[in-house]
């Protein structure tokens, strides 16, 4: 037997080795046949468990560059903001909008804050400036 013989064969071994341990097979056709499964809708209110202010949480998620609906609740009263890769574009309290209605989600106590990263956000823009410049106004 020659030497490039041997050499071949050990190339030919790895390469079926490679390709049957490599590649994933379905235990059944059923299984790739099947629509893929939907992701549950991810919502993250022990995030913001520990703050206690609006401007912290709009900090938090500012840095995360989170992109989806932060929604802050207390009482009855319900306030959306939209964020777009940690940018606050959108926020809805009620019948105020924009800015305004930031700075009076900031007035409130007791929110509990929650993140829906699924929800599609809606294309209005009512906030230019930045958060910071926001509150301190």
């Amino acid at each position: 037997m020659s030497p490039w013989f041997a050499v071949v064969a050990v190339i030919a071994a790895g390469l079926i080795a490679v390709v049957l341990l490599g590649s994933r097979r379905p235990r059944h056709a059923e299984d790739e046949l099947l629509p893929a499964k939907l992701q549950p809708v991810r919502t993250e209110p022990a995030a913001f468990a520990d703050r206690t202010s609006l401007t912290e949480v709009l900090r938090s998620v500012q840095a995360r560059r989170l992109t989806g609906t932060l929604k802050a609740t207390t009482g009855v009263r319900t306030a959306s903001l939209y964020f777009l890769f940690g940018h606050l574009f959108h926020a809805v309290n009620g019948a105020l909008t924009g800015e305004t209605a930031v700075r009076d989600c900031a007035t409130w106590h007791d929110v509990q804050y929650t993140v829906d990263d699924l929800t599609p956000v809606p294309t209005a823009k009512t906030i230019e400036r930045p958060i910071d410049q926001i509150l301190a106004a």
